[in-house]
């Protein structure tokens, strides 16, 4: 009787075991799935910083690498088709930067559509909430809708307009290319030297170009610029969707013809060829 009572007691032992080994292994499985589940793909970005204008590197094939400028430096120096150069070459990789990034998360939504809202992880979750707070939506398609970019050409000749071709103080000092004004005292930040209705106005202070070209695309991903951003999901041609760019500044048309003939004037459509090379996506 106590032989029988031993073998049983034994064998039970053996299977609380078992099942306690299962379940840790299924709850590993578990973890481990939720934390692969949908990653970002990664992006290598490579930080450098500018000493004379010499560091900034004219990219001569159409794939270049992600050189992610952590600041500016006045190109007054040099002669003027130069200077043009060096600015333009000096932006490129950040705008191409920020449309990968948004590219990579567009993806990701699209991935998680496909998924029941009560079947996502919590980490995709989060992601998703994050998305609909900046994007100012809960609708999926929606914010698929706000998170696509647009022509590099466009970007490009805002950016010299807006910078004064680099020479703006915001531009120089806080690599605030298209001077975003700031309303968070937690952030860095600059104090404007003019008032608006007796108030400072500050503009925000980016660690690099690439950050205030991340700012640029949310900013046109909401608000005032439904016309243009349903213009460029039927098109890419930058001639055409500037003309939709009319709430962007206060001069309106003026400003969407001054935009037409500075791309056309500067040939910066050739820009809207150049790619991030695929070793560092």
């Amino acid at each position: 009787m106590i032989k029988h009572f031993l073998i049983f007691l034994t064998l039970t032992l053996i299977l609380t075991a078992c099942d306690k080994n299962h379940l840790q292994v299924e709850a590993k499985i578990v973890t481990q799935t939720e934390e692969k589940n949908h990653p970002i793909k990664p992006l290598k970005v490579v930080d450098k910083t500018i000493h004379n204008p010499s560091d900034i590197k004219i990219f001569t094939q159409k794939s270049i690498k992600p050189i992610n400028y952590t600041n500016t430096i006045s190109l007054n120096t040099l002669e003027v088709s130069e200077k043009k150069q060096k600015f333009f070459h000096m932006i490129l990789p950040a705008i191409l930067i920020s449309k990968q990034k948004l590219k990579n998360k567009r993806d990701k939504v699209l991935s998680l559509m496909s998924i029941p809202p009560e079947e996502l992880s919590h980490k995709d979750s989060q992601f998703l909430e994050t998305l609909y707070e900046t994007y100012q939506t809960t609708d999926n398609n929606q914010l698929l809708n706000r998170m696509k970019t647009h022509p590099v050409s466009i970007v490009l000749a805002q950016a010299a307009i807006e910078s004064a071709w680099g020479e703006s103080r915001f531009f120089k000092k806080g690599n605030n290319i298209f001077g975003m004004w700031s309303y968070n005292t937690n952030e860095s930040r600059i104090k404007a030297q003019g008032n608006r209705n007796g108030k400072s106005v500050y503009v925000k202070k980016y660690h690099a170009l690439s950050d205030a070209i991340d700012d640029y695309f949310v900013v046109i991903g909401r608000g005032a610029y439904e016309n243009f951003r349903e213009q460029r999901t039927r098109t890419n041609d930058p001639l055409k969707l500037v003309q939709y760019l009319t709430n962007y500044c206060e001069l309106r048309e003026k400003y969407t013809n001054k935009l037409k003939k500075f791309i056309v004037n500067n040939n910066l459509k050739q820009y809207d060829k150049f790619k991030i090379d695929k070793k560092y996506i």
